[in-house]
């Protein structure tokens, strides 16, 4: 690569794909399917590709890309890839490598962009489930948000039905037997 800047947006960019695109890549680390350091041997396959791409530059074949993408996978991860998905990446690769090239870092940018965003999206959902678990400790007025709004003026709710409401919560607690001795099993809300 002619400049460090290049070589370190190229990384950057190889590591966001690995990292955040490629499915197969990020549920074998995930699962660890390569054992317990599969995200050494991650940021180990990031490495060897970078090096791949420094030694043969704009010469780089999308099926020897695909060739060693494949291998690593099943190598190092025990996954056999039986979809397209090494051959996109290396199209993808080849794609990053011929903008930083250029100067042109918008795909690498838009990684970024999107992990960033997937971060911030992951960090809401988090918080969501840690509110939802707060409202089954009985912690939290939507119960009773969700109760006013239709016992408003436009309600057609009486507040005997609000209580028969109130009061019937609490016996769903109670397991529901059919004839045959069988449990009902129903999703929690």
């Amino acid at each position: 690569m002619s400049s460090s800047i290049n070589r370190e947006k190229f990384t950057q960019g190889v590591s966001l794909l690995f990292k955040t695109q490629w499915t197969a890549l990020k549920l074998a680390v995930d699962m660890q399917w390569g054992g317990h350091d599969s995200e050494d041997k991650r940021d180990w396959l990031i490495g060897v590709i970078v090096d791949y791409f420094d030694k043969n530059g704009k010469n780089t074949d999308i099926d020897d890309l695909g060739t060693i993408l494949n291998q690593v996978m099943i190598d190092e991860f025990n996954t056999l890839l039986e979809d397209d998905s090494a051959y996109q990446v290396s199209q993808d690769l080849i794609k990053i490598y011929n903008e930083c090239i250029q100067g042109n870092y918008l795909t690498v940018d838009l990684l970024q962009s999107n992990q960033e965003s997937t971060k911030q999206n992951s960090f809401l959902h988090s918080k969501k489930i840690k509110n939802h678990e707060e409202d089954e400790d009985g912690n939290s007025d939507d119960y009773d948000e969700i109760l006013g709004q239709q016992n408003g003026e436009n309600s057609t709710i009486e507040n005997d039905e609000v209580i028969g409401i109130n009061t019937s919560k609490s016996s769903k607690n109670e397991p529901i037997i059919d004839d045959d001795g069988f449990t009902l099993v129903t999703r929690k809300r």
